[in-house]
């Protein structure tokens, strides 16, 4: 079993229990524990709201890069990656099932105890932490259709809050 994480801006906790998932998701209504597993945990140690594209940077063009994973967030999002403080909370694996392998997501249906947490202060020291660039841009747009277009591994998230594609 991989190891398990839950990043929050809330907490610390000793337990996570089940909350709804969100409206205008496939998962819409049923409530869960989510976690994340190590390799894709960088994707979430970024503000929860803050719109992201993330990718493995195998490929070439806009999307190369010296590190193996980039991150791209809109440049009105880094002073809440610099003010923002999270909680990463390691989690006790036994009851979670792979809800999706490309996005590393696990879900539990049952309380969910906290082994550990670990208090980031600084998004970006962090990122670094893990190896992974981050890239500030007027838009995540052009990198969204970039990894499309590469068929690259990469996660969108957040994509909501956005500010919205050009015409």
């Amino acid at each position: 079993m991989p190891r398990l994480f839950h990043v929050s801006d809330e907490g610390p906790f000793t337990v996570m229990r089940p909350r709804p998932s969100p409206a205008g998701t496939p998962h819409e209504g049923r409530e869960w524990v989510w976690a994340v597993d190590e390799k894709r945990l960088p994707n979430y140690l970024l503000p929860r709201q803050c719109p992201r594209v993330c990718w493995l940077a195998e490929s070439a063009g806009l999307l190369s890069s010296p590190a193996s994973r980039v991150i791209a967030v809109e440049h009105g999002w880094v002073p809440h990656l610099m003010q923002t403080s999270l909680n990463v909370h390691l989690l006790d694996p036994a009851d979670f099932t792979l809800l999706d392998a490309t996005a590393g997501y696990w879900v539990s249906e049952r309380d969910a105890r906290v082994e550990e947490v670990r208090r980031v202060e600084n998004c970006f020291s962090a990122l670094a932490e893990h190896g992974v660039e981050v890239r500030s841009t007027p838009s995540l747009w052009p990198y969204v259709d970039a990894v499309v277009a590469a068929n690259a591994e990469f996660s969108a998230i957040r994509l909501r809050n956005a500010q919205p594609r050009a015409l």
